[in-house]
């Protein structure tokens, strides 16, 4: 064999040795950045003991599923027709200002938000970061009990942290957008005030700043106040 002929193979053999090799560390790299994105961070976690088990991370289609064996939140047929009749009552008190989302719903058969003794953080200004929220869920969390957030507006992250913890049932949560006099009544029928955004951003936001209902029942498009059935 001429040894220009040689040469030729040689060259055509080292490139596809290089482009195999190039594949299989593309393949290498893709697989690393998988994992990387869905395995908790090499890090220590604030306020996490060294042997708290590392939280689970999740892909955003993940997130947006429902568990598996996820507890049921549909009201009996008897209790929603209750509902509706009170729902449709003149003297019950209803605002305008519905569910962020309709990840909110806890019954689907009637496109409701229904949350029986929740706090309600009331925001005097839109929430912007996730920040904002942490202290007043951190203190909400440990005591079981739901958390209806309203402010003038919710920033896109926002709202898809609340959404997914409301999916994921990590904590049993609703979002609503009021502002203006509507706002400002929803805080009074609640007893709180209005937060500014310098005391989330603070921290300064305690159990007690939050008001609180017997039932809160959310639509797209209004929310209503209720006392619960079991209530005298």
């Amino acid at each position: 064999m001429d040894p220009w002929t040689v040469g030729i193979v040689v060259v055509i053999a080292v490139g596809v040795v290089v482009i195999v090799l190039g594949a299989l560390s593309d393949r290498r790299k893709n697989r690393r950045a998988a994992r990387e994105m869905l395995s908790p961070p090499d890090r220590p976690i604030p306020r996490f003991a060294p042997e708290t088990p590392a939280p689970h991370y999740l892909s955003e289609l993940q997130a947006r599923r429902r568990p598996g064996g996820a507890r049921t939140t549909e009201l009996s047929a008897a209790d929603r027709d209750e509902l509706a009749r009170r729902l449709r009552d003149p003297d019950t008190v209803s605002l305008p200002a519905g569910m962020v989302s309709p990840d909110f719903i806890t019954d689907r058969t009637a496109g409701w938000a229904v949350l029986d003794r929740p706090y309600v953080l009331v925001c005097a200004e839109p929430i912007t970061t996730v920040r904002e929220l942490i202290t007043p869920l951190e203190k909400v969390l440990p005591t079981g009990r739901p958390v209806v957030v309203v402010a003038p507006g919710l920033a896109g992250d926002v709202r898809s942290t609340l959404e997914v913890n409301a999916i994921q049932q990590t904590m049993s949560v609703l979002a609503v957008e009021a502002a203006g006099d509507v706002l400002t009544r929803i805080a009074g029928l609640v007893d709180t005030t209005p937060i500014p955004r310098a005391d989330l951003q603070s921290s300064w936001v305690g159990l007690d700043r939050l008001g609180g209902c017997d039932r809160w029942v959310s639509t797209a498009t209004t929310s209503y106040l209720l006392d619960r059935p079991d209530v005298a």
